[in-house]
């Protein structure tokens, strides 16, 4: 999991702390932020993108309640697993906090692998809403750096982990190299542009195409790490409107 962008909220610094090392030492992510509270928490997902949230409960400004509220209320961040950190382990308290949207929650105190279970079985639900991919795109450009080499090339189906395209062959494609990858909308949302660019990823499947695309279909999967902040928001917002507003679904299971 070390893409995967966490979120630790708590009032203790002594438990923001311990989360952390969960993660780095069990989970392998260095993707870690911290907030103190639900306000800070906020800010947080307005300027940064965000994979799993874990917070605990009772904070003061906005709490563990109002958090969960403000996220699974927001268009932008509704999906974003939330793994509950409570000393109440009550069961009807439990229960309410699920209906109201939590993904997981572990009760403290808690060993480690209470929580790298919490986070694995909250990500693996994530993965199988990822590995949906739409090949319904709005008009699009792609272009493709291949060494010294620029291609143009079509999206056939987009994920939040990777992606099919057609192109033209050329010896400069090759299996398992990193390659870099422009997308752009001249009209995305009304008069709204958006660019995907620099994207990066791995080709890993180079196939012929018989039909009347461009000669190959390229399987790439995405190394979103080697992207910028900036292109993986961009990323997040294109999936987000084609699983609001795209009917056309591929599964890629």
């Amino acid at each position: 999991m070390r893409n995967v962008r966490f979120l630790v909220v708590d009032d203790c610094t002594t438990v923001r702390n311990v989360v952390r090392n969960i993660i780095k030492t069990r989970l392998g992510s260095e993707q870690v932020m911290m907030a103190a509270d639900g306000k800070q928490a906020l800010q947080i997902l307005k300027s940064k993108p965000v994979d799993i949230i874990i917070s605990d409960w009772q904070m003061p400004e906005i709490n563990g309640e109002e958090l969960l509220y403000e996220v699974r209320n927001s268009t932008q961040f509704k999906d974003i697993p939330f793994i509950m950190m409570t000393s109440n382990g009550e069961r009807d308290f439990v229960i309410t906090a699920i209906q109201n949207g939590v993904s997981h929650f572990v009760v403290k105190p808690f060993r480690a692998d209470k929580l790298e279970a919490a986070v694995n079985k909250s990500w693996n639900s994530a993965s199988k809403r990822d590995s949906i991919r739409h090949s319904a795109l709005p008009s699009h450009a792609m272009r493709i750096i291949a060494s010294d080499a620029l291609l143009e090339a079509k999206v056939h189906n987009i994920s939040h982990t990777g992606m099919q395209v057609y192109t033209n062959y050329v010896d400069a494609l090759k299996l398992y190299k990193l390659t870099e990858f422009n997308l752009s909308f001249d009209n995305f949302d009304g008069t709204k542009a958006l660019s995907i660019s620099p994207l990066y990823g791995t080709i890993v499947r180079i196939e012929a195409n018989d039909g009347p695309e461009q000669d190959c279909l390229l399987g790439v999967r995405f190394e979103l790490e080697k992207c910028s902040e900036q292109v993986q928001r961009n990323l997040d917002k294109l999936m987000k409107r084609l699983n609001n507003v795209v009917p056309d679904i591929v599964d890629n299971s």
